[in-house]
């Protein structure tokens, strides 16, 4: 059967990484099927617009999300991150238990395929003192307990994060508790659905694998000068101390305190052999991601 007999449910769809895969396998002929809480939103009618099945469901509804399954080939399962600051601080099984709904659902619809997303660092010694990484951890149990045939994604940080996150650059410089040589390996959102398609495609070939995601791995002050290459102009590195990171984030500072002394490792060779056009930090910028690295400069130059 061809892709464009085939559905996959995509949950999250209307946020970056499932807005990512909806996209990405709309452009490759799937028929898609969009799971969103708000079905009037803006994000929601864009997606019906381009040609996905827009439905209305919730993670921890499980009768809406066995409707969503139902004669869906695959799903797409991304879940909100039970941390601090998050939408789900309060609710820290919150994580594990819709990916056990939305594993249950796809099981019972007779789901061919499910690909979760999940992060870099599960299953390695990071996991045992980042709160966040043991939550992801338990998500991944749970997709794995429901018995349905699964690829796991772990991507490392957003490249997309660093023109569109506070903790990032800040006034036109790479504002960071990273030491400066500190390896920070970073994944383009486009990536991570090009990785999951390439899974719905050949699920044989990637059934029961696990793929940590990055496009490149770069130092905090290699970083800054990379960005202000291509935009041309100076963006500084400035390195910040535990206390002003802890001050808004307890649970960031510990994370990015644990990375300096232990870098994530990443086999970015590997991963282009599967996907040859795994994106640099340089070509995402200059290439898919140009708009919003435009788009904040130009917000610095309103200033």
């Amino acid at each position: 059967m061809p892709a464009s007999e085939k559905t996959v449910l995509v949950t999250g769809a209307t946020g970056r990484q499932g807005g990512a895969v909806a996209a990405r396998l709309l452009a490759d002929g799937w028929r898609v099927r969009a799971l969103t809480r708000d079905p009037g939103g803006a994000k929601a009618k864009a997606l019906k617009e381009a040609g996905a099945e827009v439905v209305a469901g919730d993670l921890d509804d499980r009768a809406s999300l066995d409707a969503a399954a139902a004669g869906a080939f695959g799903v797409f399962s991304v879940h909100a991150g039970a941390y601090e600051g998050g939408p789900y601080g309060h609710d820290l099984d919150h994580e594990r238990r819709s990916a056990a709904n939305i594993g249950a659902a796809a099981k019972a619809a007779g789901v061919a395929h499910l690909v979760h997303s999940s992060s870099i660092g599960v299953g390695g010694p990071l996991e045992a003192v980042m709160d966040m990484l043991q939550r992801k951890a338990e998500a991944e149990r749970a997709i794995a307990a429901s018995g349905v045939p699964h690829t796991i994604l772990r991507p490392s940080s957003f490249m997309e994060n660093t023109f569109d996150s506070f903790r990032e650059l800040q006034d036109g410089a790479l504002v960071s508790m990273l030491n400066a040589d500190t390896l920070e390996p970073h994944i383009a959102a486009d990536d991570i659905a090009a990785f999951a398609a390439i899974a719905f495609a050949d699920p044989e070939r990637h059934r029961g694998q696990v793929y940590e995601l990055a496009g490149d791995n770069l130092g905090q002050t290699e970083k800054a000068a990379l960005i202000g290459r291509v935009v041309g102009r100076e963006v500084p590195y400035i390195g910040i101390t535990v206390d002003q990171v802890a001050a808004d984030s307890p649970s960031t500072a510990k994370m990015l305190g644990i990375l300096n002394a232990h870098p994530l490792p990443v086999d970015i060779e590997a991963l282009r052999e599967i996907h040859p056009g795994l994106l640099t930090f340089e070509q995402w910028m200059t290439g898919i991601g140009k708009p919003l690295v435009d788009a904040y400069f130009a917000r610095l130059d309103a200033k």
